[in-house]
Order: structure tokens, then sequence, then C-alpha cells
């Protein structure tokens, strides 16, 4: 009898387990970017419905020959902007309404400060890299 109730609460244990996504899971936070920042390297994740909203965060770069790469898919609607800043200088603006993949750039001769990204009334996935370039 013992082992018969074992075996009925082992069999049910495994139906009634519930998927359960993990913090920072970029395919659970929807119109929360999720990034990793360290000394010459961004990695910014975003997946995003309706999202009509603007954001900058500081990158700390010592570098200036940098490399962007930018992929949006599942692109749906809206404009996504993204600025790359030095001091009070645009360096490097894109605005993208359809899906791409894998814009690579590099940017020679300014040291980036920040990234803005502005979102229009936007549904889709965003990947954005900034990294030291190779020289």
């Amino acid at each position: 009898m013992k082992y018969f109730i074992l075996m009925i609460m082992l069999i049910s244990i495994p139906a009634c387990r519930e998927e359960i996504l993990e913090p920072y899971n970029p395919a659970g936070n929807v119109n929360q970017p999720i990034q990793e920042k360290k000394l010459n390297y961004l990695n910014l994740v975003m997946t995003t419905s309706n999202l009509t909203y603007e954001f900058e965060t500081g990158v700390e770069f010592n570098s200036s020959d940098t490399k962007i790469f930018i992929s949006i898919v599942d692109c749906e609607k809206g404009k996504i902007t993204i600025n790359v800043i030095s001091g009070n200088n645009l360096i490097f603006v894109t605005s993208i309404e359809t899906e791409t993949i894998n814009i690579v750039e590099k940017i020679r001769g300014k040291i980036p400060d920040k990234i803005r990204v502005s979102c229009n009334n936007f549904s889709g996935k965003l990947l954005l890299q900034l990294s030291k370039a190779d020289q």
C-alpha cells in the first residue's frame, strides 16, 4: 500500500508543475529593458508591446573604436530610435520600423557615454550590443 501511494504522488507531482520564468528572462519581461554592462560592453534586450517610452543608460567605454550590433525581430508596429551619445554629441542614430536582422556598424574616433532608446508605439524584440571594435 505504501508503494502504491508513493507511485501516485510521484506521478502527480510532475503533472502539477508550472513553468516558472526566472527573473530578468527576456521572454517573460515585457516593456522592461534587460541590460548587462561592463567596461567596453553593453548588452540590452527588450521585448515590447505597444510601448511609447524613452530611456537612457550610461555606458563605460574607454575605447574610441566601438562596434554596434542591432537586431529587431517580431516587429509588429511602431518605431524604435537608437541614439549613441558622446558628451553632448550624437555619434550614431538610427530609426527602425521593420524587422531588421544583424545591423553592424562601427563608430570610430568618439567614446560613447550613453545610449538613448525611444519607442513610439513599438511592438517587437530588440537586441542591442555595443562592444569594443577590433582594430
